[in-house]
């Protein structure tokens, strides 16, 4: 009967807190729509992840816990795509169906107030952020396995967009379908690199299966669901929201597997502090001129983190270099070495500067995270 009461004691004090947190929540709101009044009349970008950023870096030195970091910046992405939802309907492009990793990466950013634009191409996403259908667009440029997505570093140099925001997303691979077990799978669904990253897992368990290679994660759970005997290799919102049965979790061969995704947008983000800058660049063709041209950043103490070369679609011939920098562009070590750099390279392409995440923490998704 004492337990009994204490319990009542403790849900009466939630009970207070949550009325609480509803009039704060309602104030914050207030202002919020106050703020994007204010950038509308000005011509201001209504869309700052750097801003967001920074509060939620704030408020996550502040925590004394036992919130979680991962969850308090689940719960402040969610509280700025209400804050949006007031001022205006952020529409967001991403390569589709959803329920892929880059659907899940763009929840990652924008959270579930956001309308989402599933698109068939990356042309056409780079395109719907070009003519206006989108404020923003997400994109995949790297696997942590397979290296740099290469026509999304094409159509960076192609098109006339801008880098506002970058994150990590694990790849969890799961088996799903309608069968009751793992013995009772006789065709399998996956698109072809789902398939090559699970290899040694589905020459282990499924050696008899019959493969079907799919265009998407969707297609692969959309025939899953239709086939008694059939499974899908697929992350768990996906299983979820197509109704099928976990059969096998985490059945990737190497963990730690990681696509990195980049928002685009038309805004600069604002300095963090902690920012990344990544840049398009081509050189001479001399003997020395990369070295020559690079050499800039370290004289400058600017980490380059990433450098990867690609054939230059529109100019046969010439190599084009992706390279991201610590930084960013209009303050610092970095304004400094990229005014030396300019000097060495025969072209120049700042694709923008934005809040840098961290790679060992990586957007994961969890089964109590996934909503109906």
């Amino acid at each position: 009967m004492l337990q009994d009461e204490e319990l009542q004691e403790i849900r009466t004090e939630i009970d207070e807190i949550d009325r609480s947190l509803l009039h704060l929540f309602n104030r914050r709101m207030t202002l919020s729509q106050r703020v994007g009044g204010i950038k509308a009349s000005k011509g201001l970008s209504l869309f700052d992840p750097g801003r967001e950023e920074l509060i939620i870096e704030g408020l996550t030195r502040l925590n004394a816990g036992p919130v979680r970091p991962e969850s308090l910046r689940a719960i402040y992405r969610e509280i700025f795509a209400a804050s949006r939802l007031l001022q205006y309907v952020l529409q967001v492009a991403f390569l589709g169906p959803q329920w892929t990793y880059s659907y899940l990466a763009a929840l990652s950013f924008f959270g579930h107030s956001a309308r989402y634009l599933p698109l068939n191409t990356l042309e056409e996403v780079f395109d719907a952020l070009l003519k206006k259908k989108a404020d923003a667009a997400v994109v995949p440029i790297e696997n942590s396995l397979q290296g740099g997505v290469g026509r999304t570093m094409d159509l960076l140099y192609e098109r006339d967009v801008k880098v506002v925001a970058e994150c990590y997303l694990e790849v969890a691979h799961h088996l799903a379908g309608r069968a009751r077990s793992i013995g009772e799978v006789r065709n399998l669904y996956a698109h072809p690199q789902a398939m090559e990253q699970c290899r040694v897992w589905i020459l282990e368990n499924l050696r008899d299966v019959v493969t079907y290679e799919c265009a998407s994660t969707a297609q692969a759970v959309e025939l899953a669901g239709k086939d008694v005997r059939g499974a899908a290799i697929c992350n768990l919102y996906a299983a979820h929201h197509c109704g099928l049965g976990i059969l096998g979790e985490r059945i990737e061969d190497h963990g730690g597997n990681m696509t990195r995704f980049l928002a685009l947008g038309e805004p600069l983000s604002s300095p963090t502090g902690n920012d990344r800058t990544s840049i398009l660049f081509a050189v001479s063709d001399q003997p020395g001129a990369l070295f020559r041209a690079i050499e800039a950043f370290a004289a400058a103490s600017v980490n380059m983190t990433r450098l990867e070369s690609r054939p230059n679609r529109v100019f046969p011939g010439q190599y084009l270099f992706y390279a991201d920098l610590d930084g960013h562009a209009g303050q610092g070590a970095l304004a400094s070495g990229l005014a030396a750099f300019r000097e060495h390279v025969i072209f120049l392409k700042i694709l923008g500067s934005y809040p840098r995440s961290d790679p060992s923490k990586p957007f994961r998704l969890q089964k109590e995270w996934i909503r109906a």
